[in-house]
């Protein structure tokens, strides 16, 4: 997937317990945008959660899409590929094979 505006890496978190939620990495053009189309689109209620959006290089959002498990396993989901939008997984339990 290429990116052809700006990056954003969008963190969320539980907004009464702090805990992670997901990451997003969104192709947009600025800050609000992107986080209107990871509310719509991903169903994430901004009143349950913080969505904090970052601008990312080209070249770290490409490695980050770019980037596998040492199984192979690629470490995104796409969501949406017209809207560019991937969330970034991670094996919760730290080890990438089990």
């Amino acid at each position: 997937m290429e990116f052809q505006n700006k990056a954003f890496f969008i963190t969320v978190t539980n907004k009464f317990t702090g805990q992670f939620f997901k990451e997003y990495l969104v192709d947009g053009l600025d800050r609000d945008s992107v986080i209107q189309t990871v509310i719509s689109i991903c169903a994430i209620d901004p009143l349950s959660y913080n969505i904090i959006a970052e601008e990312a290089p080209i070249e770290q959002a490409k490695s980050w899409i770019d980037d596998k498990f040492p199984n192979g396993q690629s470490k995104h989901n796409v969501i949406d590929k017209e809207q560019k939008i991937v969330e970034l997984i991670y094996n919760p339990m730290g080890n990438p094979y089990g």
